[in-house]
């Protein structure tokens, strides 16, 4: 029986041992307190301030394209915007286009009977058009505007019907020809308004906003 007395002791040993250890050990969560920061020594970093011109100069410039023109169309576009005084705000860039109508008059037959039409579109005070010449379908025809829609085109012959025009006519004439966009940097909404209403005089035209 001894060897029981013996075992039940070292039985007793390891479980003292054990808690005693179990109840010395330290404490794994309260070393969670050393990990974290202190709050006092938090500070929130306010955003930079960035100065009002810095600002306006990150944000894009909004612009207003409108076009494209032919040379006569430019004039008078020309003409309608002089009261708003943008001057240096608008500038023009110039592309060749495909025009695909034109309104002009038939061909007279003759130099001497084209250059008496002329004559009678002056005495109208219309100078803008051009005597055609060269051999062809339309030799001796005299045109009056080109246009890269219809709508453009049947509102300006309108326009000369008014001032007396009888023969003149709308037609298809497929040709290259080098026509201006109007680009007005940064408008004020009252400047936009006047814009978009005055586009309305000249159907045809496209007017949208764009980045300068």
């Amino acid at each position: 029986m001894r060897w029981l007395f013996f075992f039940l002791l070292l039985v007793n040993v390891a479980l003292a041992g054990y808690g005693y250890l179990h109840y010395t050990r330290p404490n794994p969560d309260a070393k969670i307190v050393d990990f974290q920061m202190n709050a006092d020594k938090i500070r929130i970093v306010p955003e930079p301030v960035i100065p009002a011109a810095q600002r306006a100069a990150r944000q894009p410039t909004a612009c207003l394209e409108w076009g494209s023109f032919g040379d006569l169309e430019l004039r008078r576009v020309s003409e309608a915007l002089a009261p708003m005084v943008l001057d240096e705000r608008i500038t023009a860039r110039k592309q060749e286009v495909t025009t695909d109508w034109w309104v002009f008059m038939p061909p007279q037959g003759s130099r001497a009977r084209m250059d008496r039409k002329a004559d009678e579109l002056v005495d109208l005070g219309i100078t803008d058009f051009v005597k055609i010449s060269e051999a062809g379908r339309w030799r001796y025809a005299i045109s009056l505007g080109t246009f890269q829609k219809e709508d453009g085109a049947r509102a300006y012959l309108t326009e000369l019907r008014g001032k007396g025009i009888r023969t003149g006519e709308v037609g298809r004439r497929e040709q290259r020809t080098l026509q201006t966009t109007l680009v007005i940097r940064a408008p004020s909404p009252e400047e936009s308004t006047q814009l978009v209403e005055l586009a309305r005089r000249f159907p045809g035209s496209d007017m949208r906003a764009t980045e300068c």
